[in-house]
């Protein structure tokens, strides 16, 4: 399987929860799609914050996704809903900087669980983007 975004850098935080075997699935996939993509698995999704999506960016990922848990299904309680109040205030932030905040995309599975961090990755990444190259990536 080809992605349509070759020439895009891509940085996937995901929820450690969603796959029981994420270090060999995100390490095969890594090495199949190169350097472009980078991989960094949470214990939680909820333990990302607003400057992990604004560090992604200013090291150059164009796009920036977050995978969490279904709805009422996160290990922790609430991770998931927490995950998802902190990438719409980091949307906030880029977009009064004068960026576009749909670079940060936030997915959340559906149940049931475990769902593989490969076959989810490859999932979205088969869809045409929405956005072209970040402006900071020409600086």
């Amino acid at each position: 399987m080809t992605t349509t975004i070759p020439d895009l850098n891509v940085t996937i935080f995901f929820c450690q929860q969603l796959d029981p075997h994420q270090d060999a699935n995100r390490r095969v996939l890594e090495k199949k799609l190169g350097p472009r993509v980078k991989f960094f698995p949470l214990p939680c999704s909820g333990r990302i914050e607003p400057l992990h999506f604004l560090r992604a960016l200013e090291a150059g990922a164009d796009l920036v996704y977050l995978i969490t848990c279904p709805e009422k299904a996160c290990r922790y309680q609430q991770g998931n809903l927490r995950a998802r109040k902190r990438i719409a205030y980091a949307q906030k932030l880029i977009q009064e900087i004068g960026l576009d905040p749909d670079r940060l995309i936030l997915i959340t599975t559906t149940p049931p669980l475990p769902k593989r961090i490969d076959h989810l990755t490859q999932k979205f990444l088969a869809e045409p983007p929405l956005k072209g190259r970040s402006l900071l990536s020409k600086l």
